[in-house]
């Protein structure tokens, strides 16, 4: 398989900042397809894949966004992306995916979750898709904003599941390429915990 990133994952990873004003141009189809697909690549609990992901293009859709949140960058950047949670016991093609048998398994598992821990469970593989979706951009030289500031009825009414319990927004993220440069804001040295609290 033909890898065309620019970056490694480290590269990508040190150098990835949240980046709010971007330059007037439009992501290329073939780069945009390579980081919607390397992000949902992402693993998922059971492989059920209950997650989606929303690439937004639609000035529309993005001034919409802006209305949910107050977050200029969403209208700035030529494409924002939306991981939306699936919070539901399987989705249609379960069975396709896991097979008749495995789904009999996993079914134990998921058929006694209540509507609360199956969306926690969909936010779990939405933010896999999200943070595969940062380094992907990054390595393509693209710069991201992600965010979490937004009135989430708001941003499903803007994306098309308005009224949907059965749905969740993970993460909303402004995608293009940067018109600034960040500096490293830091990180407390105290995040790392071995073994136990």
């Amino acid at each position: 398989m033909e890898v065309s990133m620019s970056l490694t994952v480290a590269e990508a990873i040190a150098s990835r900042r949240a980046t709010r004003k971007f330059e007037d141009k439009d992501i290329p189809a073939e780069v945009l397809d390579r980081v919607v697909s390397h992000a949902l690549e992402a693993p998922s609990s059971f492989n059920l894949q209950l997650r989606d992901l929303v690439v937004i293009r639609d000035p529309e859709v993005k001034q919409a966004l802006f209305e949910a949140s107050g977050q200029r960058q969403f209208v700035d950047a030529p494409v924002v992306l939306v991981t939306v949670a699936r919070a539901e016991t399987f989705p249609k093609d379960a069975e396709e995916i896991l097979g008749a048998e495995r789904k009999a398994v996993v079914a134990q598992w998921r058929d006694p979750k209540t509507p609360a821990e199956l969306r926690e469970a969909g936010m779990k593989d939405a933010m896999l898709v999200a943070g595969f979706a940062l380094l992907a951009a990054q390595a393509e030289g693209l710069a991201t904003s992600p965010t979490t500031g937004w009135d989430e009825e708001k941003v499903k009414e803007a994306i098309g599941l308005g009224g949907r319990d059965d749905r969740a927004i993970g993460l909303v993220t402004a995608v293009g390429y940067p018109a600034e440069f960040p500096a490293h804001p830091g990180r407390a040295a105290d995040r790392l915990v071995i073994d136990r609290y």
